[in-house]
């Protein structure tokens, strides 16, 4: 058998190896255990035919695809009917595009996945939306909460909604309702 060095960068390379292989298992038979990938097509994220840092990269991709169905599983939720299309969602993106941890994923969900979550009276609802691009992006948030936007706000009933309303007097409960805008145009 032929002595290996350990001296230099062979040791680190070799441990390094070592766990990439151990990661990419690990995650491989998250995937593959809980019915939402498939081994070929989780192939491109396993390829040992690529340098050590495109390997890196892939954990890194597999890793982040994890948490996000962790955090849907966990935090929300739900089950495999829709972790697996989103597990295919982001399959596919990260075959296609580099890491971006940052980036927005658009998971279709229905509204009786979210059901027990708006039914039990939020405290605070926010949406925001972006349209255009660059300089002529325009980015609205609109928001409901049971707590006034600031705590100075005297209520004059402008700019709520009573549960009353809603509720056929079940629950007295004020929502106020904020709308900011921001728009980078430039004026000249």
């Amino acid at each position: 058998m032929e002595a290996v060095s350990l001296t230099g960068i062979t040791p680190v390379q070799m441990l390094l190896e070592i766990g990439l292989d151990k990661m990419k298992k690990d995650y491989v038979n998250f995937f593959i255990g809980q019915e939402l990938a498939t081994l070929t097509s989780l192939d491109c994220f396993i390829s040992t035919s690529v340098d050590l840092q495109e390997q890196v990269h892939c954990v890194q991709k597999l890793c982040h695809m994890l948490e996000i169905m962790v955090s849907c599983t966990v935090l929300l939720q739900f089950k495999h009917e829709s972790l697996f299309p989103w597990t295919q969602i982001c399959i596919k993106y990260y075959r296609e595009n580099p890491l971006d941890e940052k980036h927005v994923f658009q998971l279709p969900v229905s509204s009786a996945l979210v059901k027990k979550f708006y039914q039990d009276h939020p405290e605070v609802w926010k949406v925001d939306i972006s349209s255009g691009h660059g300089p002529k992006e325009v980015k609205t948030t609109w928001q409901v909460s049971t707590n006034p936007p600031v705590e100075h706000m005297i209520s004059n009933n402008t700019g709520l909604l009573s549960d009353s309303t809603v509720n056929a007097g079940i629950e007295e409960k004020m929502y106020f309702i904020t709308v900011v805008k921001c728009s980078q145009v430039h004026f000249r």
